[in-house]
This record gives structure tokens, C-alpha cells and sequence, in this order.
């Protein structure tokens, strides 16, 4: 990897996203690090006469002023040996991100949730989550109470057991190369519908032990009707420094930004989530 961007709106969040963002840096070989700030002009004032609407000059001078400050954060974090670019565009996202980051070269995005929806929105920000669905390169997302400086742990996988042929390898390759430390991957199912038996699902088991052979992976196999909670607890059971999905649009990762499970989340907001951009493969007969 060579270029990481980090998505900021200057919010506390979003600085933690950011110092966690040049913690990991070194470690994914990183050269660039881009500060990307999106903002949008804002109505000023009340329907009196004296309101006003911010010119998009203004705002992006003071986007920029904050990406200063930032970037002088971002540096000294990184010793100086990482690149760091600011960027700040009148937009909102995900919009047009895909592009931008084509054109820069992007690796990995990092971003952490709006400051401004509070610990109820924790990990449940519309930005993030649409971040998550439209992003064509990994995002790693930061919660607040993310601790800097603390060595890894373990890395949690976690698989719906569908259809591995998705999981794009070589990237995942890239962070478990990046962080040797043990790795889990864990698959939780309502005992209702419990479908491992299946042939696809047989595939798709012996699939995930060929990609992850070379790491020595532990798997686990548990069920429960609350797979969130319990891919949760499992993390925390097992010290993980970070839990890895490859996300689909109604699959596991879809229900963590839509179910209304903010106090839970809360309680395990120290372990980041790295959503990995899956690949378009033609569905098994």
C-alpha cells in the first residue's frame, strides 16, 4: 500500500479516525497520507436581513485553516516520513469519492462518524455507512474510544459463509501480512437456519481454509440468534484488535449500520472494522 486517505469533518471522532489512521501507517508501508475534507456552503444567520449564505471560498478557506492544524497533528504522529496532502471539496459523499481516489491512487480510506449525531449514532452515521457501500478500495473505520499505541492483538474474519469467492485476497492479504498476529474467523447463525450443510456452503467453508492456510487460522463455527452481539462478544472474548467483512448490501454488516444497537456498540467501540470491497464474481448454481 502507498496511499492512505482520511476522510475528516472535525469532529472529535473524526480525529481519533485520524491519529489511528497514522498509527497503522507504517506498519501498511504507507508514502501519502491525503486529509480529505468535504463541506458544502451553509446558511448563516435567520431570515433577517442581515443572514447570509457563506460563499464556497469562505468555507473552503476555513477547511482549509482546520486541514492545516490537522495536518501538523497527522505529522508529527507519523515522525515526518509519511507525506501528507490536504484536500478540501465542495461536495458530500459518497458522490463522486470512487473517482478521486482512482485518480490518487488510494489504497485504504479510514474515516471515523459525524461528532455531531453523539454516542447514539456510534458506528451508525449515514455517511459511514454509505461510505461502506459505495467505496471501491478497503475502509477502515475508527470508533471513538479506539486506543492508540496498543500493540495487535488478534484479527477477527467474520463470514456469512455465502459465497468466498468475494472476499477480495490480496488485499486482505495485505493487512494480515501487515499485522502478524493470530487470526479468527468466526461464522454465526440463527439455529433456525442453520445452512452449513449446504453444498454451496461446503464450498464456501473449503474456500475460506484455502485462503486463510497460510495464516493458521483458527475457525469457529457458533450459534445464536443475535449475530451481532455474539461476533461482539467473540471479538472481545478474544482481545481483537480489529474485525474484518467483507460487507453485502442486506448482509451482516448492513444490520450493525441499521439495527438500533448503539449501547452495545458502545461498550465494544475500541475495536476498529475493516470493510473490504467485494468482488463481483458471478453467483454458484
Amino acid at each position: 500500500m502507498k496511499t492512505m486517505l482520511i476522510f475528516t469533518d472535525f469532529s472529535e471522532n473524526a480525529f481519533r479516525a485520524a491519529e489511528y489512521g497514522a498509527f497503522v501507517a507504517g506498519s501498511l508501508q504507507i508514502e501519502r497520507i491525503i486529509l480529505y475534507s468535504a463541506y458544502q456552503a451553509l446558511l448563516v444567520g435567520t431570515d433577517l436581513p442581515n443572514s447570509y449564505i457563506k460563499n464556497s471560498q469562505e468555507i473552503y478557506l476555513e477547511t482549509m485553516e482546520n486541514l492545516g492544524l490537522l495536518h501538523d497533528r497527522v505529522k508529527t504522529m507519523t515522525d515526518g516520513k509519511i507525506k501528507v496532502d490536504m484536500v478540501a471539496e465542495e461536495t458530500t459523499l459518497p458522490g463522486t469519492i470512487n473517482n478521486f481516489m482512482k485518480t490518487e491512487g488510494v489504497d485504504i480510506a479510514v474515516m471515523g462518524v459525524s461528532g455531531k449525531a453523539g454516542i447514539e449514532k456510534l458506528l451508525l452515521g449515514s455517511t459511514t455507512s454509505k461510505m461502506i457501500e459505495a467505496s471501491d478500495v478497503p475502509v477502515l473505520i475508527v470508533p471513538k474510544e479506539t486506543p492508540i499505541g496498543h500493540k495487535f492483538n488478534s484479527i477477527i474474519f467474520t463470514t456469512d459463509l455465502k459465497d468466498a469467492t468475494v472476499v477480495p485476497v490480496h488485499q486482505l492479504y495485505k493487512f494480515l501480512d501487515a499485522f502478524p498476529v493470530p487470526v479468527r474467523v468466526v461464522n454465526v447463525e440463527s439455529p433456525a437456519k442453520d445452512s452449513r450443510f449446504d453444498i454451496n456452503t461446503k464450498e464456501a467453508i473449503t474456500d475460506l481454509h484455502k485462503i486463510f492456510a497460510k495464516y493458521n487460522a483458527a475457525f469457529d463455527y457458533l450459534d445464536d440468534r443475535d449475530i451481532v452481539d455474539t461476533v461482539l462478544d467473540y471479538a472481545d472474548r478474544y482481545e481483537a484488535s480489529m474485525i474484518i467483512m467483507v460487507p453485502k448490501k442486506q448482509g451482516f454488516f448492513a444490520s450493525i449500520f441499521n439495527k438500533s444497537i448503539s449501547k452495545k456498540l458502545a461498550y465494544h467501540s475500541n475495536i476498529p472494522m475493516l470493510s473490504l470491497p467485494p468482488l463481483m464474481t458471478e453467483k454458484r448454481e
